[in-house]
């Protein structure tokens, strides 16, 4: 059969057919839909793999990333980067002034994520353990138990929440970090296994953002539907100017649900802050058609 090309956002590839080819839910990367003996679908089959998927995603504008540079001047900026293949790649990599945060299984894709400063597995011990984790990914745990080195570690040295970890026997593996250089893991808990290891300030955070919502009588309220969550609770406890995100879309009926209004909740949060967000074009976070209808046009004509 002649070959055809399937349309999707990102990226555009070659296929033999379109006959059950569509694109991730979740991601927007192009699979095949594997079906039953019955014809009903069953799930999804990636069509690109490792350096195949590399060479397709998007590249960022040379102008754009310009403009980029120039927004981000003089303030203290974060990159919060996920899987999405719509924007991940996106990311200001070369930018040494902006941490970089990443998070899950993403350091098995080298071809796109070249450099990161912070690293969060928000998941449970056996989530992590997992010799096969999600995205076919091997060898997660091997990667979380090595020490990864950075001249710079971009690590809170003064902050109130660390004084109280050192009270903790986490002071000896704290100073080892610091010494070594060794760049941190947010965790649920520190683990001697990974040296990298931090436990996540969970009471911290949540004193700050929560303390003026009541629920009855309770105001020990803590709302962490997604890692994505966790990361912009540390970007807001240590004072960041600016939140870049690439790499999350939370467009699948799962994510959409469960994650999305916690996800807009804390970019809402960071903004009332005063804190700058980035999303690049086509980000489906924080996007809607206006409620009512546009009689008006667009913008209701403005």
């Amino acid at each position: 059969m002649a070959s055809d090309i399937v349309e999707q956002r990102i990226p555009i590839v070659q296929a033999r057919d379109r006959k059950d080819t569509t694109n991730c839910p979740t991601c927007g990367m192009l699979v095949r839909v594997v079906r039953r003996v019955s014809g009903e679908a069953d799930h999804y089959e990636a069509l690109l793999h490792g350096e195949d998927v590399a060479q397709v995603l998007p590249h960022q504008d040379p102008q754009v990333a310009k403009k980029l540079r120039k927004k981000r001047k003089g303030k203290k900026t974060v990159a919060i980067v996920g899987l999405a293949p719509t924007s991940c790649s996106l990311a200001p990599f070369d930018d040494e002034d902006v941490e970089i945060w990443c998070l899950n299984e993403a350091h098995a894709f080298p071809q796109w994520l070249t450099r990161w400063d912070r690293w969060f597995q928000i998941h449970d011990t056996v989530s992590w353990h997992r010799f096969i984790a999600k995205r076919d990914v091997r060898g997660h745990a091997d990667w979380l138990k090595k020490e990864h080195h950075a001249a710079n570690v971009k690590m809170p040295r003064k902050l109130a929440w660390w004084e109280r970890l050192l009270k903790r026997n986490e002071h000896k593996h704290y100073r080892k970090q610091v010494e070594a250089n060794i760049k941190p893991i947010y965790m649920q808990h520190w683990t001697p296994e990974v040296p990298g290891s931090v436990g996540y300030p969970l009471y911290e955070v949540t004193k700050r953002v929560f303390k003026n919502f009541w629920r009855g009588d309770n105001n020990h309220v803590m709302y962490f539907t997604s890692t994505f969550a966790y990361m912009m609770g540390i970007a807001e406890l240590e004072g960041f100017e600016r939140v870049e995100i690439y790499g999350f879309e939370m467009a699948d009926e799962i994510e959409y649900i469960t994650q999305k209004a916690c996800a807009e909740f804390w970019i809402g949060y960071l903004m009332g802050k005063g804190v700058e967000i980035y999303v690049p074009e086509n980000c489906q976070i924080l996007w809607s058609w206006l409620y009512g209808g546009a009689e008006q046009g667009p913008g209701w004509g403005k």
